[in-house]
């Protein structure tokens, strides 16, 4: 009975013994499993809030103002990455569920700030290494771009600049002196607008313009600047044109009136003022079309129309022909005015009208016509065949009595009748005579003549005197004249003696 219990115990000790040593067998496996570690933490060190040290991956993330920036730049430029960081080292950091933990370590006059992963941060590595693809694969475009492109915190302090900026900072005082410059030249750099601002620069002969954008965002503002030369200098081109336009439609003497496609007046010069009388108060508030032409006839600066719906038909067909450039009418007026009206399309549906004061010209031509029909007149009235023929012998000029004797109208033939021409037909109306040959010789001469005449006899029997005068600007006069006639006269007195001009 005694052996028996001894070896009960015996066996409940082994048994023990073995749970233990297997319970201890998998606990020394589990404790030799090792723990994945986490990113390290990024220490910076401060002295009177200054940076002083910092890890090698904080450097590229802060402001390159200075080389040891002070905690508000650092907190203003990791504030994307570290949103817990405090005011102040002496303030405890926030606690958000954005970016790393935020440890501060006071050692004396120094304190030493930690940024730690958090322990979920891990879940997102992918979203994270997504992100810095995407930005990878923008930077190339924002360091290549053409147009400087830079940043500000929410206190106007610079943050960065892409490639850009720097060649342009360069020539202007540095980045952070330039960005203030150019904040100074926005006037209010939180007012989002673009604005134009001008550039001076020693290196160019002139000053340089661009267009500056901003856009606000959650750390700063974002400033995007496009060079704009070109358009700065076509529209000086475009001022300058318009100036000398407007200095030379002041100077017309020729009425302008342009209407625009809505057929409203767009513009006008002094001249239209001056010979229609229309007040400039009432071409300032830009009349329409038929109110202005209304206001013409209302002044009797147009022929009166007898009807005043057919002149309201006239009116929609005088816009129609000048739209297609088919308008032209010499007004006549009732106080003895003369002006000519054209109608011509302009761009973009627009339409001018010109008056010009043809009073002079026409009266003055008035008065040739007056002198020519009374020359003629005067030539017709005589019982003489009389002829004018020019330096280059043509005829020119004739009587009825010559067109009834030799049968010829210049009026009304279509090629010039020439000196040729006649010398034929008058030497097959009269016996052989060596003058003709002369004749030509003399109308188309260039050298000093004098008057001359001839006695001819025609094949019908009469004796008629051919008596040549040069007159003024190279032209001859050619009279055929009855003998007779002529013998009845003094010799003292001969009416029909013309002395050479």
């Amino acid at each position: 009975m005694d052996s028996l219990l001894v070896i009960s115990v015996l066996v409940g000790l082994s048994c023990a013994g073995l749970t233990v040593t297997t319970l201890l067998f998998f606990t020394r496996r589990q404790t030799a499993t090792p723990t994945p570690t986490g990113p390290q933490d990024i220490a910076m060190l401060f002295e009177d809030e200054r940076l002083i040290d910092a890890d090698t991956a904080i450097w590229p993330l802060l402001p390159n103002t200075s080389k040891n920036p002070t905690w508000q730049e650092i907190r203003s430029a990791l504030a994307r990455i570290a949103p817990d960081l405090p005011q102040t080292l002496r303030d405890p950091p926030a606690s958000t569920d954005d970016g790393p933990d935020v440890t501060i370590t006071p050692v004396g006059r120094r304190t030493r700030v930690s940024l730690s992963p958090r322990p979920d941060a891990a879940k997102g590595w992918f979203q994270a290494r997504r992100h810095e693809v995407a930005i990878e694969q923008m930077q190339p475009a924002l360091d290549h771009s053409p147009n400087p492109i830079w940043a500000l915190d929410g206190d106007g302090q610079f943050q960065w600049g892409n490639d850009a900026f720097a060649k342009l900072a360069d020539t202007h005082g540095g980045e952070s002196e330039f960005a203030g410059h150019i904040s100074t030249l926005l006037g209010q750099p939180n007012a989002l607008r673009a604005k134009r601002v001008s550039l001076a620069s020693e290196a160019a002969r002139h000053s340089r313009w661009f267009e500056v954008s901003t856009q606000k965002t959650d750390t700063g503002i974002l400033h995007f600047a496009t060079g704009v030369d070109a358009v700065v200098q076509a529209e000086e081109a475009q001022r300058n044109f318009v100036q000398t336009l407007s200095k030379t439609f002041a100077n017309l003497t020729t009425g302008l009136a342009i209407f625009d496609r809505d057929r409203r007046l767009a513009l006008f010069n002094p001249a239209l003022i001056d010979l229609s009388g229309l007040p400039v108060d009432f071409l300032s508030g830009r009349p329409n079309l038929f109110e202005f032409f209304d206001k013409l006839r209302e002044r009797q600066f147009m022929p009166e129309p007898k009807n005043y719906d057919d002149w309201r038909e006239r009116m929609a067909k005088l816009v129609a022909a000048a739209s297609d450039d088919r308008f032209r009418e010499t007004w006549n007026l009732a106080g003895g005015q003369t002006f000519d009206v054209t109608g011509r399309p302009y761009p973009d549906g627009a339409i001018a009208f010109l008056f010009n004061d043809i009073t002079a010209e026409v009266s003055l031509t008035r008065g040739f016509r007056t002198e020519l029909e009374t020359m003629q007149s005067m030539l017709d009235a005589m019982d003489d065949a009389v002829a004018v023929f020019s330096q280059q012998g043509i005829l020119t000029v004739c009587n009825a009595a010559y067109k009834d004797m030799w049968s010829v109208d210049p009026d009304t033939c279509i090629e010039d009748a020439t000196i040729t021409d006649a010398t034929q037909d008058w030497k097959a109306a009269f016996h052989p005579s060596p003058v003709w040959p002369e004749l030509r010789d003399f109308v188309t001469s260039t050298t000093e003549r004098a008057s001359w005449d001839s006695e001819l006899r025609s094949k019908d029997g009469r004796e008629v005197i051919c008596r040549v005068d040069p007159i003024c600007f190279g032209a001859t006069l050619v009279r055929f004249c009855n003998a007779a006639s002529l013998r009845m006269s003094s010799p003292e007195k001969d009416a029909l003696q013309i002395v050479s001009g």
